[in-house]
């Protein structure tokens, strides 16, 4: 018995997608530098040798998140893009976002940072829906 169809295509290119989200969020280009300035560290903290393991349990993260995000998506009556877009904004503001909430004042983190990483999580997961719903048509 299957829960549901998982299009692996699907999944790779939203964990890509997600990557390259990521990616320009945490560049200059976009809040690289509001986000450094948030966390009062430097570039040369941030390009540590633990680095590494942080990008690979964030593409771990993405292909559960990706996972997951086919699943709901799969248990729409009506399979859309914009149903893929809904589920995915509500997963970022509903779920990721929400849960950032806590950390940020039980740790007294800037709120700044609460902003830029909510807003990555509902971007990231908006788009990551889009895909895997053109997927599940």
């Amino acid at each position: 018995m299957h829960l549901f169809e998982i299009h692996i295509l699907g999944i790779i290119l939203a964990v890509v997608a997600n990557s390259i989200i990521g990616a320009m969020w945490y560049s200059p280009l976009l809040f690289a530098n509001i986000w450094m300035k948030s966390l009062e560290k430097t570039r040369e903290e941030l390009h540590t040798s633990s680095a590494n393991t942080g990008y690979a349990l964030t593409m771990l993260a993405a292909v559960v998140s990706a996972l997951v995000l086919s699943y709901f998506i799969s248990l729409l009556d009506s399979i859309s893009i914009g149903n893929g877009a809904l589920i995915g904004f509500l997963a970022g503001a509903g779920i990721a976002a929400a849960r950032e909430l806590s950390p940020t004042f039980f740790e007294a983190r800037k709120f700044t940072l609460f902003l830029i990483s909510a807003g990555y999580h509902i971007v990231a997961l908006t788009v990551m829906g889009i895909i895997l719903a053109a997927f599940a048509q």
